[in-house]
């Protein structure tokens, strides 16, 4: 009988287990398995030929401080690392074949600036009036839980959902803006109208309020000294942080390779009766606690036969296919400037790639200085089946997209790809409740816990996050629970978020 089985390593499995046992010391008794050969789910870099390729997660949200804080406890604080600040625009929008400046003050959606919004030749005349009128539109008093693309229609206009929200909601959550809940992706800007009732001012006052106050940041690189990025990474790639968790944690409770098949009642949880954990083969181990860092869907088959109303809900979450291309080139066979962190693609433009990420521009160590890096998102909520397809192929598409976009025509010197099938959480209209649902479901079965993606936010630092929460409320149910309070009281905290991610940082910045 194991006090605790931790069911999926990915960042929010080992984040449990890590927590566990700082919270419970040497006699932390848990078991971490993980169905695959890889610790740390999404994250993984790949290192050779002095170039540093990312297959997932590039970076994490300094704001959201869980990841960070993480890393310096862990002895990672000298390889925290900020992003490049480059000259104004930093982001691009392919409109009508062509690459366009994001107009510059754009935070996510919202333009906290006039005049580079009226100097853009992004937005039409007809879309500038529409996004003038944005102080005149009233609150919404209706929709509980508005779609990220109405709010944007109904605020400011077709074209701003076309041409710059939509193309970051693929960017970001790889959805369907018509789809996304506003309410669970994006408070902030509920808030804001609910406060400001216009979003733009809304936004001008708290980027005012902001610049006015200290603002919290990581380490941040020598050329951009003085000013704060809004992602860190980690010199030597994001696959440093799993690798450190999983160097502090217990070899021998760590298991690789060990799929499980099913999870079952052993008697009464509340008597302590626990539950069976069984792996693909046979193997069971007991365990009084089960937290599953797993998929959603995956979840829901492990349970589905002591709970098939809770796997019903489970399945409800909806995930989406997708997939990353990094391609090398000699940076003289690169005939436009790279003086950006790359694009983004409205799906009006017809094109198969979501967004092109300028990698070795955007952070330094990423390709020898007689070379450039750049990485191609293909998939998402539009495009599954360009996702799914085999990686010689998800080549081939991002060679002749680059082709038709920057005219980049040279052969790559170097070209991964990485396919996520089934892999991101969608936040769709009523996840809120949806989730409140499984959470009430989950907390008739004592003993049993949910973490991951798809639940409370989908970043490096919700994961981890909640992962030390979850770890506490185990650690509550024996006899040292200050210690556990404690620990959560330090998490919640250090994550404290403030702020809005500009659009031209967070755009071309997803996994």
């Amino acid at each position: 009988m194991h006090k605790t089985v931790v069911i999926g390593a990915g960042i929010a499995g080992l984040a449990t287990a890590y927590y566990l046992q700082k919270v419970e010391g040497k006699d932390a008794d848990y078991l971490l398995l993980e169905g695959s050969s890889h610790l740390g789910g999404k994250i993984t870099t790949h290192a050779g030929d002095g170039f540093l390729v990312e297959g997932g997660p590039d970076s994490f949200l300094t704001q959201k401080r869980a990841a960070l804080d993480l890393c310096r406890e862990l002895g990672l604080g000298d390889q925290l690392m900020g992003s490049n600040h480059t000259a104004t625009p930093s982001t691009y929008v392919l409109s009508k074949g062509r690459l366009h400046p994001m107009p510059e003050g754009m935070m996510l959606m919202a333009p906290t600036m006039i005049l580079p919004v009226l100097r853009s030749r992004l937005i039409s005349w007809p879309g500038k009036l529409r996004m003038g009128l944005e102080i005149f539109v009233g609150r919404n008093t209706t929709d509980p839980d508005e779609s990220l693309g109405s709010f944007v229609r109904r605020r400011l206009g077709p074209e701003m959902l076309e041409k710059i929200a939509g193309p970051l909601m693929a960017g970001i959550h790889s959805g369907d803006p018509d789809s996304l809940s506003l309410r669970s992706t994006f408070p902030m800007f509920l808030e804001l109208e609910a406060k400001h009732r216009s979003l733009v001012l809304g936004m001008m006052k708290r980027k005012k309020a902001q610049s006015a106050g200290p603002h919290g940041g990581p380490a941040s690189n020598a050329a951009s000294a003085g000013r704060t990025s809004m992602f860190t990474t980690l010199r030597g790639g994001v696959q440093r942080l799993p690798e450190a968790i999983a160097a502090r944690l217990d070899p021998e409770r760590v298991g690789l390779e060990c799929p499980v098949e099913s999870v079952t009642r052993e008697g009464d949880p509340v008597q302590g009766g626990g539950y069976r954990v069984t792996l693909r083969g046979g193997h069971s181990v007991q365990a009084e606690n089960v937290v599953f860092a797993t998929p959603a869907y995956i979840t829901a088959g492990i349970i589905e036969g002591f709970d098939p109303v809770l796997a019903s809900d489970l399945r409800k979450i909806r995930y989406v296919s997708t997939a990353t291309v990094s391609l090398a080139f000699r940076r003289s066979e690169i005939t436009c400037a790279l003086n950006g962190f790359g694009f983004i693609v409205p799906k009006s433009e017809g094109r198969r790639i979501n967004a092109c990420s300028w990698s070795s521009t955007k952070f330094d160590h990423r390709a020898p200085e007689d070379s450039v890096l750049l990485r191609v998102f293909i998939g998402g909520a539009f495009a599954e089946d360009l996702a799914e397809q085999d990686e010689d192929s998800l080549i081939e598409i991002a060679r002749q997209e680059l082709s038709r976009i920057m005219g980049i025509t040279a052969t790559p010197i170097l070209a991964r790809a990485y396919r996520w099938r089934k892999s991101v959480p969608q936040y769709n209209v009523g996840h809120s409740v949806l989730i409140q649902e499984i959470e009430g479901r989950m907390a008739t079965h004592p003993g049993l816990y949910l973490a991951g993606a798809a639940y409370h936010g989908s970043g490096i630092p919700e994961c981890i996050q909640r992962g030390a929460e979850t770890a506490a409320k185990i650690h509550r149910r024996g006899p040292d629970a200050h210690r556990a309070d404690a620990l959560v009281g330090a998490i919640e905290g250090s994550n404290a978020i403030s702020g809005t991610v500009p659009v031209a940082a967070r755009s071309v910045s997803t996994s």
